[in-house]
């Protein structure tokens, strides 16, 4: 088990911490674990790429955390803080369709997707924005929200054309 391994996995493990301190209003543990949790994803691919430690298992736990953290939070702030439920269905939606179109590329072609950059920057803005409903700083917030969707569409709609590639391929 690798560190940038690790840190994905504890980014994980940290939200049961970051649901208990939303639902209980702690805003300033809820920062400061949300916050951890950003660095995790940061720090896991860079650690990765700079000691050479870029793994299969690596390229799947990352981006599966990533839509753990992510999905269980839209779902939470829809509950708790008055996130779109509209958002929350094509965030949810579009990460089980990466989830099921990497399983098929994965079976068929033997290989792993990787992640590509519209989707990170589609990830970072979604935190960004998830960040911004957690604290309540509206209406930033939607703003914010508003163009990660936008984000998401792009990096959906290039995730989907690489797996009719990739498929065709295998």
């Amino acid at each position: 088990m690798s560190l940038p391994n690790l840190l994905s996995l504890l980014r994980i493990t940290l939200m049961p911490f970051i649901l208990l301190a939303l639902r209980s209003g702690r805003d300033l543990p809820l920062l400061a674990l949300m916050l951890a949790a950003v660095a995790t994803d940061f720090f896991d691919g860079l650690v990765a790429r700079k000691t050479n430690q870029i793994s299969d298992l690596g390229k799947v736990l990352d981006p599966l955390a990533d839509k753990v953290c992510v999905d269980t939070m839209v779902i939470a702030l829809s509950l708790w803080r008055g996130f779109p439920w509209w958002a929350t269905g094509i965030i949810v939606g579009r990460d089980l369709l990466i989830l099921l179109g990497g399983l098929v590329l994965m079976k068929k072609a033997k290989t792993v997707p990787v992640s590509n950059w519209p989707g990170k920057v589609a990830v970072t803005s979604l935190a960004v924005a998830i960040v911004s409903y957690a604290m309540r700083w509206q209406p930033w917030g939607y703003y914010i929200l508003l163009a990660s969707m936008a984000l998401v569409a792009i990096s959906g709609a290039i995730y989907l054309n690489e797996f009719r590639k990739q498929r065709g391929a295998a």
